[in-house]
């Protein structure tokens, strides 16, 4: 018997998670946008993943109310800052996820936070094996974790394009062509994420760095800019909106 699920909201993470759960035939999904209201799948759910802007949340979450679903179906959201108290307020709804994954899922190496209310031992397993199909995933007991995996894995992928964009301006600066700049930033990136993954940064720094080359050059910039601070500031600041967000 099929699992059925469908996706509230169909913007970038909506379709991504569409597409990884997609893959599995044990799995049918029913993709609703909220312009179309197109609410075929939802009370035959065992899943429903809310993936709206959390600014058209309350509306979406007021339609749902509509519905006499399933005493079993449950409510998976994906919105930044969007409580768990507020959710039970406004759905109704008893079995409730909080989940922060990111968009690194719709190429396989996605991450998630996740919280569960209001449910059975054996409903948290069937959850986690569901998440399982998305994203890599760990739990958490504190809420207040989700608002800092945000700032964290949420928002993070913007922040290494943010930099791969500036290395690439950066490249063409030095008269180097568009096209061999993006190669070489991607290029770049991979490798860095790959090597990672077997050793830790600090030591992969020293690895690259020799006394009066090149590296250090540059690294001495990033310290005397402060590139700790900015990165420690940036990252509280998306935390701090996640919470207040939530409230």
């Amino acid at each position: 018997m099929k699992t059925n699920v469908t996706i509230i909201g169909y913007g970038t993470m909506g379709k991504a998670i569409a597409k990884t759960l997609s893959k599995d035939s044990s799995i049918k999904v029913f993709t609703v946008d909220v312009e179309k209201k197109d609410t075929s799948g939802i009370k035959k759910s065992d899943f429903i993943i809310l993936a709206v802007k959390p600014q058209n949340a309350i509306e979406a979450i007021k339609e749902l109310r509509l519905y006499k679903l399933n005493k079993k179906t449950i409510l998976i959201s994906i919105m930044a800052g969007f409580s768990i108290k507020k959710l039970l307020n406004l759905s109704g709804y008893k079995k409730i996820v909080r989940m922060m994954p990111n968009l690194g899922l719709s190429v396989g190496i996605g991450i998630a936070a996740w919280k569960k209310v209001g449910l059975s031992k054996l409903e948290t397993k069937k959850v986690k094996n569901f998440i399982n199909k998305i994203t890599e995933n760990f739990e958490v007991k504190d809420e207040n974790v989700i608002n800092k995996v945000t700032a964290i894995s949420g928002s993070g992928p913007a922040y290494f394009f943010l930099l791969a964009d500036h290395l690439e301006k950066a490249s063409e600066n030095l008269g180097l062509a568009k096209n061999e700049s993006k190669k070489m930033i991607q290029k770049t990136f991979l490798a860095s994420a790959m090597l990672a993954e077997n050793s830790d940064y600090s030591t992969l720094i020293d690895k690259i760095t020799s006394k009066g080359g090149t590296t250090e050059a540059a690294l001495k910039i990033f310290k005397n800019k402060n590139f700790d601070k900015i990165v420690s500031s940036a990252v509280f600041a998306a935390y701090k909106r996640a919470k207040e967000l939530s409230k």
